[in-house]
Protein backbone atom coordinates (compact mmCIF):
# COMPACT_ATOMS: atom_id res chain seq x y z
CA UNK A 1 0.00 0.00 0.00
CA UNK A 2 0.91 3.41 -0.75
CA UNK A 3 0.03 6.38 1.78
CA UNK A 4 -0.25 10.30 1.06
CA UNK A 5 -1.12 12.99 3.10
CA UNK A 6 -3.68 15.77 2.91
CA UNK A 7 -2.76 19.54 2.74
CA UNK A 8 -6.42 20.05 3.87
CA UNK A 9 -4.73 18.55 7.74
CA UNK A 10 -2.87 22.02 7.52
CA UNK A 11 -5.40 24.46 6.64
CA UNK A 12 -4.94 25.77 10.33
CA UNK A 13 -0.91 25.65 10.15
CA UNK A 14 1.43 27.70 9.06
CA UNK A 15 3.29 26.36 6.66
CA UNK A 16 5.13 26.04 3.09
CA UNK A 17 4.20 23.20 0.47
CA UNK A 18 7.97 22.30 0.37
CA UNK A 19 7.39 22.34 3.87
CA UNK A 20 5.32 19.38 3.25
CA UNK A 21 7.42 17.80 0.20
CA UNK A 22 10.23 17.36 2.78
CA UNK A 23 8.45 16.63 6.04
CA UNK A 24 6.01 13.64 3.28
CA UNK A 25 9.39 12.17 1.92
CA UNK A 26 11.55 12.13 5.39
CA UNK A 27 8.26 10.68 6.98
CA UNK A 28 7.41 7.77 4.52
CA UNK A 29 4.43 8.84 2.36
CA UNK A 30 4.24 8.47 -1.07
CA UNK A 31 2.39 11.53 -2.23
CA UNK A 32 0.65 14.65 -1.18
CA UNK A 33 -3.67 14.55 -1.82
CA UNK A 34 -4.04 18.73 -3.09
CA UNK A 35 -7.03 20.25 -1.40
CA UNK A 36 -8.55 22.63 -4.18
CA UNK A 37 -8.22 25.32 -2.09
CA UNK A 38 -4.74 25.29 -1.79
CA UNK A 39 -4.25 24.19 -5.16
CA UNK A 40 -5.60 27.69 -6.92
CA UNK A 41 -3.82 29.37 -4.32
CA UNK A 42 -0.44 28.01 -5.09
CA UNK A 43 -0.86 28.36 -8.92
CA UNK A 44 -2.02 31.97 -8.47
CA UNK A 45 0.31 33.43 -6.02
CA UNK A 46 3.26 30.80 -6.70
CA UNK A 47 3.47 30.03 -10.47
CA UNK A 48 7.25 30.21 -10.49
CA UNK A 49 7.51 28.14 -7.80
CA UNK A 50 5.65 25.10 -8.76
CA UNK A 51 7.95 23.48 -11.15
CA UNK A 52 10.68 23.36 -8.70
CA UNK A 53 8.35 22.25 -6.31
CA UNK A 54 7.04 19.59 -8.51
CA UNK A 55 10.40 18.60 -9.67
CA UNK A 56 11.78 18.36 -6.11
CA UNK A 57 8.85 15.74 -5.12
CA UNK A 58 9.70 13.71 -8.46
CA UNK A 59 13.57 13.23 -7.31
CA UNK A 60 11.87 12.44 -3.84
CA UNK A 61 9.49 9.92 -5.61
CA UNK A 62 6.48 11.49 -4.94
CA UNK A 63 3.50 12.52 -6.45
CA UNK A 64 0.30 14.47 -6.25
CA UNK A 65 -2.29 11.53 -6.62
CA UNK A 66 -5.36 13.91 -6.46
CA UNK A 67 -6.46 17.35 -6.19
CA UNK A 68 -9.91 17.36 -4.20
CA UNK A 69 -12.56 19.81 -4.59
CA UNK A 70 -15.70 20.59 -4.95
CA UNK A 71 -19.16 21.60 -7.64
CA UNK A 72 -22.33 22.52 -7.06
CA UNK A 73 -23.90 19.54 -9.39
CA UNK A 74 -27.79 19.73 -8.16
CA UNK A 75 -27.30 23.60 -8.27
CA UNK A 76 -30.12 24.09 -10.99
CA UNK A 77 -29.75 27.83 -11.30
CA UNK A 78 -26.46 27.67 -12.28
CA UNK A 79 -25.57 27.87 -15.73
CA UNK A 80 -23.73 25.83 -18.26
CA UNK A 81 -21.49 28.42 -18.63
CA UNK A 82 -20.19 27.88 -14.57
CA UNK A 83 -19.45 24.09 -15.26
CA UNK A 84 -17.75 24.87 -18.47
CA UNK A 85 -14.98 27.22 -16.26
CA UNK A 86 -14.74 24.76 -13.26
CA UNK A 87 -13.62 22.05 -16.01
CA UNK A 88 -11.37 24.07 -17.31
CA UNK A 89 -9.81 25.36 -14.21
CA UNK A 90 -9.82 21.57 -13.30
CA UNK A 91 -8.02 20.46 -16.20
CA UNK A 92 -5.45 23.40 -15.89
CA UNK A 93 -5.06 22.72 -12.37
CA UNK A 94 -4.55 18.80 -13.02
CA UNK A 95 -2.06 19.29 -15.59
CA UNK A 96 0.32 21.80 -13.29
CA UNK A 97 0.44 19.73 -10.68
CA UNK A 98 0.54 16.33 -12.84
CA UNK A 99 -2.08 14.62 -11.44
CA UNK A 100 -5.02 12.91 -13.03
CA UNK A 101 -7.46 12.51 -10.58
CA UNK A 102 -10.15 15.28 -9.59
CA UNK A 103 -12.12 14.46 -6.51
CA UNK A 104 -15.94 15.88 -5.94
CA UNK A 105 -18.42 15.22 -3.94
CA UNK A 106 -21.92 13.44 -5.55
CA UNK A 107 -24.03 16.83 -5.18
CA UNK A 108 -25.46 18.28 -1.56
CA UNK A 109 -28.81 15.81 -0.46
CA UNK A 110 -28.59 12.28 0.77
CA UNK A 111 -29.43 9.40 -1.48
CA UNK A 112 -32.99 8.65 0.27
CA UNK A 113 -33.60 12.75 0.03
CA UNK A 114 -33.13 14.04 -3.51
CA UNK A 115 -35.95 13.54 -6.13
CA UNK A 116 -35.61 12.19 -9.48
CA UNK A 117 -35.32 15.39 -10.82
CA UNK A 118 -31.99 15.92 -8.42
CA UNK A 119 -30.93 12.60 -9.10
CA UNK A 120 -30.73 12.98 -13.06
CA UNK A 121 -29.56 16.18 -13.03
CA UNK A 122 -26.80 14.54 -10.70
CA UNK A 123 -26.04 11.85 -13.18
CA UNK A 124 -26.23 14.27 -16.17
CA UNK A 125 -23.77 16.33 -15.23
CA UNK A 126 -21.33 13.84 -13.46
CA UNK A 127 -21.52 12.24 -16.82
CA UNK A 128 -21.10 15.56 -19.30
CA UNK A 129 -17.79 16.39 -16.38
CA UNK A 130 -16.48 12.81 -16.88
CA UNK A 131 -16.49 12.45 -20.71
CA UNK A 132 -14.80 16.03 -20.76
CA UNK A 133 -12.24 14.96 -18.26
CA UNK A 134 -11.10 11.86 -19.92
CA UNK A 135 -10.81 13.67 -23.29
CA UNK A 136 -8.30 15.49 -21.61
CA UNK A 137 -6.93 12.34 -20.22
CA UNK A 138 -8.29 12.56 -16.65
CA UNK A 139 -10.89 10.89 -13.96
CA UNK A 140 -12.86 11.89 -11.99
CA UNK A 141 -13.07 10.87 -8.71
CA UNK A 142 -16.48 10.43 -6.61
CA UNK A 143 -15.83 9.85 -2.93
CA UNK A 144 -17.97 8.01 -0.98
CA UNK A 145 -19.83 10.57 1.77
CA UNK A 146 -22.77 11.67 3.99
CA UNK A 147 -25.20 14.10 2.65
CA UNK A 148 -24.55 13.22 -0.86
CA UNK A 149 -25.76 10.67 -3.45
CA UNK A 150 -22.51 8.20 -2.51
CA UNK A 151 -23.77 8.27 1.08
CA UNK A 152 -24.20 4.29 0.87
CA UNK A 153 -22.88 0.86 -1.01
CA UNK A 154 -26.53 0.46 -3.05
CA UNK A 155 -26.23 4.67 -3.80
CA UNK A 156 -22.88 4.37 -4.87
CA UNK A 157 -23.36 1.79 -7.07
CA UNK A 158 -26.38 3.26 -8.87
CA UNK A 159 -24.37 6.09 -9.48
CA UNK A 160 -21.78 4.27 -11.30
CA UNK A 161 -24.70 2.18 -12.82
CA UNK A 162 -26.50 5.14 -14.10
CA UNK A 163 -23.09 7.29 -15.52
CA UNK A 164 -21.82 4.30 -16.75
CA UNK A 165 -18.22 5.86 -17.81
CA UNK A 166 -14.72 3.93 -17.47
CA UNK A 167 -13.64 7.52 -16.57
CA UNK A 168 -15.75 7.80 -13.14
CA UNK A 169 -13.87 6.61 -10.80
CA UNK A 170 -14.29 5.89 -6.55
CA UNK A 171 -12.86 6.95 -4.01
CA UNK A 172 -13.52 4.90 -0.87
CA UNK A 173 -13.86 6.30 2.61
CA UNK A 174 -13.92 3.51 5.04
CA UNK A 175 -15.65 5.21 7.65
CA UNK A 176 -17.85 7.15 5.75
CA UNK A 177 -19.08 3.85 3.69
CA UNK A 178 -19.32 2.29 7.48
CA UNK A 179 -21.57 4.72 8.98
CA UNK A 180 -23.95 4.28 5.49
CA UNK A 181 -24.32 0.90 7.05
CA UNK A 182 -22.11 -1.36 4.91
CA UNK A 183 -19.56 -3.46 6.26
CA UNK A 184 -16.26 -1.30 5.05
CA UNK A 185 -14.37 -4.75 3.25
CA UNK A 186 -17.62 -5.87 1.87
CA UNK A 187 -18.04 -2.59 0.33
CA UNK A 188 -13.98 -3.00 -1.12
CA UNK A 189 -15.08 -5.89 -2.38
CA UNK A 190 -18.33 -4.58 -4.23
CA UNK A 191 -16.29 -1.34 -5.77
CA UNK A 192 -12.97 -2.84 -6.52
CA UNK A 193 -13.59 -2.08 -9.81
CA UNK A 194 -14.01 1.26 -9.31
CA UNK A 195 -11.87 2.36 -6.72
CA UNK A 196 -9.01 4.82 -7.70
CA UNK A 197 -8.34 5.85 -3.95
CA UNK A 198 -9.10 5.63 -0.50
CA UNK A 199 -9.48 8.01 2.71
CA UNK A 200 -9.07 6.54 6.12
CA UNK A 201 -9.58 8.40 9.12
CA UNK A 202 -11.57 7.33 12.02
CA UNK A 203 -13.41 8.40 15.58
CA UNK A 204 -13.91 7.28 18.48
CA UNK A 205 -17.85 6.70 19.18
CA UNK A 206 -21.06 6.74 15.86
CA UNK A 207 -22.47 10.00 18.48
CA UNK A 208 -19.47 11.96 17.02
CA UNK A 209 -19.30 11.26 13.54
CA UNK A 210 -21.17 14.80 13.23
CA UNK A 211 -17.70 16.28 13.17
CA UNK A 212 -16.89 15.85 10.27
CA UNK A 213 -19.47 17.77 8.68
CA UNK A 214 -17.75 20.89 6.90
CA UNK A 215 -19.28 23.66 8.87
CA UNK A 216 -17.29 22.19 11.73
CA UNK A 217 -14.21 20.48 10.08
CA UNK A 218 -13.32 23.96 8.51
CA UNK A 219 -13.90 25.88 11.54
CA UNK A 220 -10.83 26.78 13.37
CA UNK A 221 -12.67 27.13 16.11
CA UNK A 222 -15.06 23.29 15.58
CA UNK A 223 -14.83 20.53 17.84
CA UNK A 224 -11.79 17.76 17.46
CA UNK A 225 -12.88 15.65 20.32
CA UNK A 226 -13.27 12.54 19.21
CA UNK A 227 -11.33 12.15 15.95
CA UNK A 228 -8.66 9.55 17.01
CA UNK A 229 -6.10 7.43 15.29
CA UNK A 230 -6.87 5.01 12.79
CA UNK A 231 -5.90 1.97 15.54
CA UNK A 232 -8.18 3.48 18.44
CA UNK A 233 -11.15 4.85 16.54
CA UNK A 234 -14.55 2.58 16.14
CA UNK A 235 -13.98 0.83 12.39
CA UNK A 236 -11.11 -1.83 12.36
CA UNK A 237 -8.31 -0.15 9.88
CA UNK A 238 -5.87 -3.17 11.36
CA UNK A 239 -8.38 -5.82 9.66
CA UNK A 240 -8.88 -3.24 6.40
CA UNK A 241 -4.51 -2.65 6.43
CA UNK A 242 -4.37 -6.08 6.44
CA UNK A 243 -7.22 -6.92 3.35
CA UNK A 244 -5.50 -4.29 1.17
CA UNK A 245 -1.87 -5.44 1.94
CA UNK A 246 -2.86 -9.00 1.20
CA UNK A 247 -4.87 -8.09 -1.94
CA UNK A 248 -1.23 -5.84 -2.89
CA UNK A 249 -3.52 -3.03 -3.55
CA UNK A 250 -1.70 -0.30 -5.87
CA UNK A 251 -3.64 2.79 -5.54
CA UNK A 252 -3.36 5.26 -2.76
CA UNK A 253 -4.72 5.66 0.43
CA UNK A 254 -4.59 9.18 2.13
CA UNK A 255 -4.95 9.41 5.75
CA UNK A 256 -7.22 12.44 6.08
CA UNK A 257 -6.92 14.07 9.74
CA UNK A 258 -8.34 17.16 10.67
CA UNK A 259 -7.49 17.51 14.09
CA UNK A 260 -4.49 18.91 16.33
CA UNK A 261 -1.10 18.39 15.61
CA UNK A 262 -0.94 17.00 12.67
CA UNK A 263 2.81 16.35 11.93
CA UNK A 264 2.68 14.23 15.13
CA UNK A 265 -0.69 12.63 14.72
CA UNK A 266 0.77 11.40 10.93
CA UNK A 267 4.10 10.37 11.66
CA UNK A 268 2.28 8.37 14.60
CA UNK A 269 0.05 6.87 11.73
CA UNK A 270 2.94 5.71 9.41
CA UNK A 271 4.61 4.18 11.86
CA UNK A 272 1.89 1.94 12.65
CA UNK A 273 0.90 1.39 9.28
CA UNK A 274 4.33 0.10 8.47
CA UNK A 275 3.67 -2.01 11.67
CA UNK A 276 0.86 -3.77 10.42
CA UNK A 277 1.56 -4.09 6.87
CA UNK A 278 4.98 -5.25 7.93
CA UNK A 279 4.21 -7.38 11.57
CA UNK A 280 8.02 -7.48 12.26
CA UNK A 281 8.70 -3.77 12.36
CA UNK A 282 8.27 -2.71 15.69
CA UNK A 283 5.93 -0.10 16.42
CA UNK A 284 5.92 2.01 19.93
CA UNK A 285 2.32 4.13 21.25
CA UNK A 286 3.28 7.45 20.94
CA UNK A 287 1.31 10.06 23.61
Amino acid sequence: MKYSLCTISFRHELVSFEHLIDYAHRTGFAGIELWGVHARALAHTFQSQIEPWMGKLKSYGLKIPMISDYVGLMDNQSPPSAMNVKLQEWIDLAYRFETRQIRIFAGHLGSSQADDEQWKLCMDRLRKLTEKLAENGLTLVLETHPNTLADTLDSTLRILKEVDHSSLRINLDFLHIWEGGSDPIEAYQALKPWISHFHMKNVTEPEQLAIFQPQNVYSPSGLREGMVSLREGIVDFERIVTCLTDDDVDCCASLEWFGKEPFQYLSGEMEWLRHVSTPSIPYEVRR
